[in-house]
């Protein structure tokens, strides 16, 4: 499709929209981005820069991240490069009229010969956006007519999601590029995003400095502002939680004051954060790759995966923690390897996901049954609550094995808990086949998988904690959220950071 009928069919008199100019190829990352548009209907426009135009699909509900949906993608004409940036409205009457969001922006790798794919009737590719991640499928469909009917599908990698589709969207409402929603771009209003009315506060406004830190936690900042180890928190005052009200301030201090107890964890490794700029009950987002916004503390990391290139983003110290919690991020969910070894994963973690109709009390069975088998094996294994509904079992490596080896003797594990206890246990993704039980899930032990960091702050009300235990501590834990700020500080005023244990020379045994 030329850029002949996009010109065709608009009056560039009357609609913003950017005009047509000459298609130029650019030898750089090809672009990827969603537009959201209200117009006859609400659709999503999902488009991919190839040969200096972009190819243009029309996803009728949305981008879903569970393999099994297949979304139908109406093939639309090429549009302009320009078009990559334009959010507003097109004027009623005219082609395509009513507000357009920029929902989603990043760049994509075609697998395979992305000209050979659209011609066969399968371009698959991955995403690298600051919403959607990973490997997906366009498939054209047999038929007759004028449009060219696809389907957009998500592989079933560490990125996908089995279902809450539609939750995934609702609360993704806002633009990556201004943060404005859909009627706020209508009236041409900028973002207002405002909390709702607070409760009674839970957590304390102050924290005490960590005993190793040689200054202050707080110093004197301008009017309205934090000073925290030389990073800036601006509008630490905002309810980022009504449940306890917390505030960004309140956020900023527990880090600073965890800091020496969270930084082992998180340091040197590629980070996915969820951001929450909104606040925890507003909209939130992942971003695992370096962007607009981030301060110099935050490091850019380069890697290739199987002839393919990627880039994340790492921290260093207390300062890159402190930045990117000035940016909005609530959640850090690392790596299980570092960025000087990103093939040998130093953690295996297996995460113990209950349905919503499983007790918690068979969740701390299944850690106890899942500790015995691994030391049995001859492997130590530590547990953490994640500050959700589940448990972390987590065994530390020395390094020496790659993912696929890990992975492989985690699925192995699972597998066999899954066939002694089939009534208790599940080990695949599908949320289906999950009723009543307990998903061991061993997909974390994997290139890109991630989990939510020693001491990290959930972006869930009352901004829980995931929180290392002793294993003698499961016995009267009473949930996996029962942590907040508040008890976390209380725990560690009188502890020190723990030092490098033994544990983590082990080895996988030999299969």
């Amino acid at each position: 499709m030329a850029l002949e009928e996009y010109r065709k069919k608009r009056d560039f008199n009357k609609t913003s929209e950017p005009k047509p100019g000459r298609v130029k190829v650019r030898e750089q990352k090809l672009s990827y981005l969603i537009q959201k548009h209200d117009a006859t209907r609400l659709h999503y426009d999902f488009r991919l820069e190839l040969d200096g135009v972009l190819l243009s699909w029309a996803v009728t509900k949305g981008p879903s991240l569970d393999p099994a949906d297949k979304r139908l993608a109406v093939r639309t004409e090429d549009h302009p490069l320009s078009y990559g940036s334009f959010e507003g409205t097109i004027p009623a009457g005219e082609y395509g009229g009513g507000p357009v969001m920029l929902w989603d922006t990043g760049w994509w790798e075609p697998e395979g010969e992305p000209r050979a794919g659209l011609k066969k009737g399968h371009l698959g590719f991955i995403l690298h956006g600051e919403r959607l991640k990973g490997r997906w499928n366009l498939i054209r469909m047999r038929g007759e007519g004028k449009k060219e009917n696809w389907l957009l599908i998500k592989e079933n990698d560490a990125e996908a999601s089995r279902g809450a589709n539609s939750e995934f969207l609702e609360g993704l409402s806002f633009s990556v590029k201004s943060g404005r929603s859909m009627d706020e771009i209508a009236s041409g209003k900028n973002a207002k995003r405002k909390t709702r009315a607070s409760v009674v506060r839970e957590v304390e406004a102050t924290v005490p400095p960590a005993a190793s830190r040689a200054e202050p936690a707080l110093k004197p900042a301008k009017p309205g502002n934090l000073i925290l180890s030389g990073i800036t928190i601006t509008h630490p005052d905002r309810v980022i939680s009504e449940t306890g009200h917390v505030t960004k301030g309140d956020l900023a201090e527990y880090y600073s004051a965890v800091a020496p107890f969270i930084l082992p964890h998180i340091v040197r490794r590629p980070l996915s954060l969820l951001r929450c700029p909104a606040g925890i009950g507003g909209d939130c987002f992942f971003q695992r790759n370096p962007g607009k916004g981030l301060g110099a503390d935050v490091k850019t990391f380069e890697f290739r995966h199987k002839s393919k290139k990627y880039e994340y983003l790492y921290i260093v110290d207390e300062k890159g923690l402190l930045e990117v919690i000035q940016m909005g991020a609530i959640e850090l969910h690392p790596w299980g390897a570092p960025v000087n070894a990103i093939d040998y994963p130093d953690r295996m973690i297996f995460d113990l996901d209950p349905a919503p109709d499983v007790p918690f009390e068979a969740v701390k069975l299944a850690a106890q049954d899942l500790r015995q088998r691994l030391q049995r094996k001859g492997l130590e294994s530590a547990l953490k609550c994640t500050g959700g509904k589940g448990l972390h079992v987590t065994v530390p490596l020395a390094g020496k094995d790659k993912w696929p080896a890990v992975k492989s003797f985690a699925g192995s594990l699972a597998g066999e808990m899954v066939a002694a206890a089939p009534e208790a246990y599940v080990a695949t993704m599908s949320k289906a086949k999950r009723t009543g039980k307990i998903f061991i899930d061993y997909f974390r032990n994997d290139y890109t998988a991630t989990a939510i960091a020693d001491y990290g702050v959930r972006a869930r009300p009352g901004a829980t904690v995931a929180l290392p235990l002793d294993w003698k501590e499961l016995k009267t834990l009473k949930s996996a959220s029962q942590f907040t700020m508040k008890d976390v500080l209380k725990r560690l005023r009188n502890r020190k950071p723990e030092a490098v244990s033994k544990e983590k020379e082990q080895v996988l045994p030999a299969p």
